[in-house]
């Protein structure tokens, strides 16, 4: 197996410019020679509809194909290669690692616009995919889940995005928010994991773990570092197309969002029980690392925390983890909305690339059968055959007990059952994210006032929204 980096790509930023809307081709080499064999023991897919012709899948041919992901190759990959090739040998797998962020996604985008040899990859957040699949770069796989009668809600339990109702991807990986604790804090404040909190009662649970003062503090608590986070209890109480009222306009003016910012920027920026969002973003430290150092006894953050937790030879500690769900906008609230499964990885093809069979056969495989393995990197495979205790197995470790509350894991981060969300309007949807989070920094940082920022939140929305139809 060979692996590689991407490479830089110079381009002016005018040329960046009028090459974002264009297609982006890559190919790759075919490797090999001789007859073409057929894998042994394919399973046949559910139907997709009565009318899907049945049309045979082609022989499988040596081919050489790149993978794109976000992990370290040690850290899962490598190993979901090699079991890949146990089935089909004539495909070779070359892996690249990108970094998810936004100088790295941007290398994605430009290696597929400058044709680069990128055949399969992982988007990471739906903004990441919508956008992609804007710009035109995203092979339509239609034509592959119409033969193969892969029917997408069937093996997902839920339907995935669709951008001018055709699919560009498979809804790969999902990821559960929970609220992490440091189990030896909380026995410490005499306090008990909750089973369902509100966010006044999980503020005082921060309140009670605070110590300390100046470089030493250990805050009581903190929210994920990308300050969108704000909007989970929004999100728990409103679920699907949260942005938008029923008239199409942008629903920042709805009371929830200024409940939750209001919380954040008081727990955060008066009451100092939360590690801030500004220092996230001066520091570029990331809460995972400083969670596990024991800088904060909890820390809001999504199943990917697993993979730091199960390594206790680079994070050393003398505690346990425990999990409790994300707590609630409203006392009364009936309902959470955002406590299951949210697709947040999404496998695609490149539009260009050189060897669709090979790609399409890596991108279902991995989506389906061999998507157990993703685990490893703390994403929860969204394929609903797959089995929960044999995830929480690959995901945690062969020393979980030492390392974590287990029962408590299963129960509140694979909570397969939980309500969840899923949007289905994405009109401005990537231009509306950023509108978002830009705001919100504002007042967090006390250039503005929450009111004047969710104003603006609302207006700049409204404008991008009209601007896309």
């Amino acid at each position: 197996m060979n692996r590689k980096w991407w490479v830089p790509v110079s381009l002016s930023v005018a040329m960046m410019g009028s090459l974002l809307s264009a297609c982006g081709g890559s190919g790759s080499d075919k490797s090999g020679a001789g007859s073409s064999v057929k894998p042994a023991g394919t399973a046949a897919s559910p139907s997709a509809s009565a009318a899907a012709s049945a049309t045979p899948a082609p022989t499988i041919k040596p081919a050489k194909i790149n993978w794109w992901a976000a992990w370290a190759e040690d850290q899962g990959p490598a190993e979901i290669i090699k079991k890949f090739n146990q089935k089909y040998p004539q495909i070779q797998v070359d892996y690249v690692q990108f970094a998810n962020n936004d100088e790295g996604n941007v290398k994605i985008d430009t290696s597929l616009i400058a044709g680069q040899q990128i055949d399969v990859f992982f988007n990471y957040g739906l903004t990441r995919l919508e956008a992609r699949a804007k710009k035109g770069v995203l092979q339509d796989l239609g034509e592959f889940i119409a033969r193969d009668k892969f029917d997408v809600s069937a093996e997902f339990g839920q339907d995935t995005y669709k951008f001018d109702n055709k699919y560009y991807s498979l809804p790969t990986t999902s990821q559960i928010d929970a609220v992490f604790i440091n189990k030896k804090m909380l026995d410490a404040a005499g306090l008990k994991v909750p089973e369902k909190w509100t966010l006044d009662e999980y503020s005082a649970y921060a309140k009670a773990m605070t110590k300390g003062e100046g470089s030493s503090k250990v805050y009581g608590s903190s929210d994920y570092l990308s300050n969108y986070y704000w909007t989970l209890p929004v999100r728990g109480l409103l679920g699907a197309d949260a942005w938008y009222k029923a008239d199409g306009t942008s629903n920042f003016d709805h009371p929830a969002y200024k409940k939750a910012l209001e919380f954040k920027n008081k727990i955060e920026n008066v009451d100092k029980y939360q590690y801030p969002y500004t220092e996230y973003k001066s520091t570029k430290s990331t809460t995972n690392e400083l969670f596990l150092q024991g800088k904060m006894a909890m820390a809001i953050s999504s199943t990917a925390i697993s993979r730091f937790i199960s390594n206790t030879k680079d994070y050393p500690r003398d505690f346990l983890v425990t999990v409790a769900p994300l707590p609630t906008l409203e006392k009364d609230q009936k309902e959470v909305l955002n406590g299951g499964l949210k697709h947040f990885g999404y496998l695609a093809m490149n539009k260009n690339t050189k060897e669709k069979e090979a790609s399409w056969i890596f991108l279902k495989w991995l989506s389906t059968e061999g998507s157990v393995d993703l685990a490893k990197v703390g994403h929860i495979p969204t394929w609903k055959k797959n089995n929960k205790d044999a995830v929480a197995a690959i995901m945690l470790g062969p020393d979980a007990a030492k390392v974590v509350d287990v029962e408590a894991f299963k129960k509140f981060v694979l909570n397969y059952e939980a309500k969840s969300y899923t949007d289905t309007i994405y009109t401005a949807y990537n231009e509306i994210n950023t509108i978002l989070q830009n705001e919100a920094e504002k007042a967090l940082f006390g250039v503005a006032s929450i009111d004047d920022s969710l104003a603006e939140m609302k207006k700049k929305a409204d404008a991008a929204i009209k601007a896309a139809k």
